[in-house]
């Protein structure tokens, strides 16, 4: 059975990840879009028009919450600006739909703290999933540095910082 997928957000890695992603995962189908405009939303598309599109400027049917009503969608990848993250996070999560969010959760750690409290407190994390699209978890050296700390048994603190420079002619700069 293929899961229905709505992606939140127009912008590169919705573009050159998620979008991909999507569409080559045989147990996904790629159902809508939405963006602030429908002209961000229609350029993600595409050419392909069997997705239906949604935006703020699309008039009466086709909010964020008309895609959320969608029994077909049972999942959304969210990536949007980060202030304006959480309150999309928590309008999917309500309606019931898993949410992948981009990292980090929100532009501070105060409500970043408060939506998973929320999260924890209000939904079902047994039917409804929330996950964080954080990278590290999948790279070789953090995975290797999880297996060794493991070794030390009960930790009771740890602490890391990490700094990386972004350069100027980076498309995410």
């Amino acid at each position: 059975m293929s899961l229905g997928v709505a992606i939140v957000g127009s912008g590169i890695f919705a573009r050159e990840e998620h979008l991909p992603a999507v569409q080559a995962a045989k147990d996904f189908t790629l159902k809508a879009i939405y963006s602030r405009s429908l002209k961000s939303a229609q350029n993600l598309a595409g050419e392909n028009s069997s997705i239906n599109l949604y935006s703020e400027d699309s008039g009466s049917g086709k909010t964020y919450d008309d895609l959320l009503a969608r029994e077909d969608i049972q999942a959304v990848i969210i990536a949007l600006p980060i202030p304006i993250q959480p309150e999309f996070v928590r309008k999917a999560l309500s309606a019931g739909k898993h949410v992948l969010s981009e990292k980090p959760i929100s532009q501070d750690i105060a409500a970043a703290q408060e939506l998973i409290k929320w999260y924890e407190s209000n939904i079902d994390t047994s039917k409804v999933f929330w996950g964080v699209a954080e990278n590290y978890r999948y790279m070789k050296q953090y995975v290797y540095a999880a297996e060794q700390i493991r070794k030390l048994g009960r930790v009771r603190n740890f602490r890391v910082n990490m700094h990386t420079k972004v350069q100027p002619d980076s498309k995410y700069y």
